[in-house]
């Protein structure tokens, strides 16, 4: 039987604050690294339940207990279920969606909370969002294991589903499926047969028969369709070897990637290298607009006088042949407009005439802000100051000690990071 799918591409979540359009050019640049993952999908236990809520949604269509347009509500409470072991089982806070309505509802109902697709029982204001049918679809259909227009899941992650968590679940199956059809309540309480059985499932470490089929699919994306399927595999390789899985992406840790990359992968050297190069302009064209957010009513000379002031002369890293090379593609993820200004922003900043750079930044909003169909948040009024529209907030700006290695955006390297730290646990079950 064919499901039609639930996903509404208008429910995609819509960044408020990118001013620069900055966030769909580093994910290109990061694509090329990590081809799966998202900023937000860092959970294997998230793809979990994500597979359960889409599996036993299918299920229940399948036998007539309920009906595609009910399909979501059967996610939406398996996701509840999931929230409220990860944390009463497993004593988990990070990685949960709607953590703090999950220890509301647990505070308010003593330890028996709510099921349900209604406000009695939403974890999050917009839980088809902002949850895991919002966050981790996508992520999960590029890496094979959900399907393209339907609501289910894979043969290949029915078969492992129904191979490895289906033996636990049998005894429960029944009241488990009544739960999820009609909603009801949840004891964390009790031994719960319920509950007891999806907190083995959801356990913090992983069977050798997980590390395989999560490794496969999310940590090593061998499933995506791209030109080089075993490149984000070697990438991840690199990272168990020499990186600390624990830390947050910089600039010396890709440099060091690309490095040892050479001798690995030329071509994912490059794409490291590029990267560098591209960071090297967006943190602190980044760093400067938003300092420009709390300067209205300022001159562009004055805020250039205290950059200079700050930082010096011009912003090191940055390097005008190899700008020249990404050029084109930053060009492919914006328009022509947008990339005309990014690239008077990265030669005023290379020079050091921090007064062009202002006008530069200014005018890289405006262009994006059009694309939007939306005014800039800052722009020069007739006397010649700048007139800010969006107030920023006050921040100190970085050192200039501190300017070499700025680094604002993870490229989707911290997502595969976390992963590959979920996984090394080896431990069975």
């Amino acid at each position: 039987m064919a499901f039609l799918t639930l996903e509404d591409p208008n429910a995609k979540i819509k960044g408020s604050r990118d001013p620069l359009g900055i966030q769909p050019v580093w994910a290109a640049f990061g694509r090329h690294v990590v081809t799966n993952l998202t900023t937000q999908s860092t959970s294997v236990r998230g793809f979990t339940i994500l597979l359960l809520g889409r599996y036993f949604a299918a299920r229940l269509i399948e036998d007539g207990t309920v009906s595609q347009e009910e399909a979501l509500n059967v996610f939406l409470r398996m996701e509840q279920i999931g929230a409220y072991i990860r944390y009463v089982a497993h004593k988990l806070e990070g990685n949960i969606r709607g953590i703090e309505r999950v220890m509301t509802f647990l505070e308010e109902g003593r330890g028996k909370v709510n099921i349900q697709s209604d406000r009695r029982g939403m974890i999050l204001s917009d839980q088809k969002t902002y949850g895991l049918w919002g966050l981790y679809s996508v992520p999960a259909r590029t890496s094979g294991m959900i399907p393209e227009g339907s609501f289910g899941v894979t043969e290949k992650a029915r078969e492992f589903i129904e191979r490895n968590y289906m033996p636990s679940l049998e005894s429960v199956t029944n009241p488990l499926l009544r739960l999820l059809s009609r909603g009801g309540t949840l004891d964390t309480r009790t031994k719960e047969p319920v509950f007891v059985a999806l907190t083995k499932i959801l356990s913090e470490t992983f069977t050798p028969e997980e590390i395989e089929f999560y490794g496969h699919y999310l940590r090593d994306g061998l499933e995506v369709k791209t030109t080089s399927r075993e490149r984000q595999a070697r990438f991840r390789d690199l990272l168990e070897a020499n990186i600390d899985l624990d830390a947050q992406v910089g600039r010396e840790e890709v440099l060091q990637l690309s490095e040892t990359a050479q001798g690995v992968d030329v071509a994912l050297a490059e794409y490291l290298k590029r990267i560098t190069h591209l960071e090297a302009l967006l943190a602190p064209a980044a760093v400067i607009f938003d300092y420009i957010l709390t300067q209205s009513g300022q001159r562009p000379k004055d805020v250039a006088a205290k950059l200079v002031k700050h930082w010096g002369g011009g912003v090191p890293n940055l390097d005008p042949s190899k700008f020249r090379e990404i050029l084109p593609e930053i060009r492919e993820t914006s328009t022509s407009e947008i990339s005309a200004a990014v690239a008077r922003s990265h030669e005023a900043l290379t020079t050091g005439n921090y007064e062009e750079a202002v006008f530069a930044v200014m005018d890289w909003n405006t262009k994006v802000m059009a694309v939007r169909n939306a005014a800039p948040w800052a722009r020069l009024a007739e006397d010649g100051r700048i007139d800010v529209r969006y107030r920023g907030i006050e921040r100190l700006l970085p050192d200039a000690d501190d300017l070499p290695m700025l680094w604002h955006n993870s490229y989707f390297i911290d997502s595969l990071k976390s992963v590959t730290r979920q996984l090394r646990n080896e431990s069975s079950r």
